[in-house]
């Protein structure tokens, strides 16, 4: 059961693009946390981290000043923020209603890997072309333009969550890290999980073919080698045999062009080099400009039609404004390190370095994708940090 919950909150699936589950789900956990209180079973109260909290409101604050000073409207990134700050008090409640125990890492861990493994046959299976499986998997999407459906990046779609394309590939890629770290201090993932992660975290994109390489050579074990020859044997085979067939084409693109002598590059690295890449003014660099999205949804609703993270952040509220969103990401970085690796500076730094990499191409700091929400999650797994225990209740006595 709590596996089920752990899914619909994390990977946030629409129910037939009528509702988010993400909310469904918390609202059923402070449900159930209300009914265990009526009945006395709620013992050790209610977990609230105050800590946590402030940063997520400090972060609504301070994105509100550059629409003070730039006299702008654009309030899609107050928003954005809001919404953030409504699922982690989602996030609190799930765990206060299920994890808040002494073996709560292990328990949210084991749903975590039953997630992958899910996520692995549907994928599988939609790629074998099981129909009634790819209908299921894509009403579980948010609705995209019609070009994507039945395109060479169908693919990215089959699976259930509301997420896609690059934030489904970071959501991964964070997944894959955060467990090859626990992994290298518990020593108790089976080593086909990490076949199954990388072949899911294919399907997501191509970012996460890329640097998922990083957390491998980070959190390297030798018993890992069979599921890595495994998957290389297999991604070697399908860029050799079907190279033509769209799916591949689109998905091992880099390997492919490798293959025939091209580099290791992808059309979209090219795109991002070209198109979203420039300099800021001085004006942009100081204050920005207050927009971070357009509404016009024909040119792109990015205000300066641009991918690159660092650029959306600094066109909003400059470099101090970026700055800030580094700072709250390291803040619950540092957080799951402190709570789960013993304030590891391996997990931060290289967990820092990924993310750095990322908001190169797209919004990473700060941005209130599932990625974001699984680290925020993950954070509460422990004592670190201010904490106020809520609705204490004295143990029952046996008569």
């Amino acid at each position: 059961m709590t596996a089920l919950f752990n899914l619909f909150y994390l990977y946030d699936p629409w129910l037939f693009h009528v509702v988010r589950m993400s909310w469904i789900v918390g609202l059923v956990a402070f449900l159930f946390l209300a009914y265990r209180y009526v009945k006395k079973q709620q013992a050790q109260g209610i977990v609230l981290p105050l800590d946590s909290l402030a940063v997520l409101f400090g972060l609504i604050v301070f994105s509100l000043i550059p629409l003070l000073i730039n006299g702008t409207r654009d309030f899609s990134v107050i928003t954005m923020y809001v919404k953030l700050l409504i699922l982690f008090v989602f996030g609190v409640g799930i765990y206060n209603a299920f994890y808040a125990r002494p073996n709560g890492q292990f328990a949210v861990v084991k749903d975590l890997q039953i997630g992958v493994i899910l996520q692995f046959v549907l994928g599988l299976l939609a790629l074998l072309g099981v129909s009634w499986i790819v209908d299921f998997l894509l009403s579980t999407n948010a609705l995209l333009p019609d070009r994507f459906y039945g395109s060479e990046q169908e693919y990215r779609l089959y699976n259930v969550t509301s997420a896609a394309f690059f934030q489904l590939s970071l959501f991964y890629l964070m997944l894959f890290h955060f467990l090859l770290a626990y992994n290298e201090k518990q020593n108790t993932l089976p080593s086909v999980l990490i076949f199954f992660m990388l072949c899911i975290g294919l399907i997501s994109g191509r970012t996460f073919l890329t640097i998922s390489v990083i957390s491998i050579l980070v959190y390297f074990k030798v018993r890992y080698l069979p599921a890595l020859i495994s998957f290389a044997l297999l991604v070697l085979l399908l860029a050799y045999f079907l190279p033509e067939n769209p799916y591949v084409a689109h998905a091992l693109e880099p390997v492919i062009n490798l293959l025939h002598g091209e580099g290791f590059v992808s059309s979209s690295t090219d795109t991002l080099m070209k198109n979203h890449l420039f300099m800021p003014t001085l004006k942009q660099f100081i204050q920005g400009d207050g927009m971070y999205m357009t509404g016009e949804l024909v040119v792109g609703r990015y205000y300066g039609h641009t991918d690159s993270g660092f650029l959306r952040q600094i066109l909003y509220g400059g470099v101090s404004y970026a700055l800030v969103c580094f700072v709250v990401t390291f803040y619950f970085v540092r957080k799951v390190a402190l709570n789960w690796f013993d304030g590891s500076w391996k997990f931060t730094l290289s967990t820092l370095a990924i993310l750095s990499l990322c908001n190169v191409k797209a919004d990473t700091f700060a941005f209130p994708g599932i990625m974001f929400v699984m680290l925020m999650f993950l954070s509460l797994f422990g004592t670190h940090g201010k904490q106020l225990i809520l609705f204490k209740q004295q143990e029952p006595k046996d008569v």
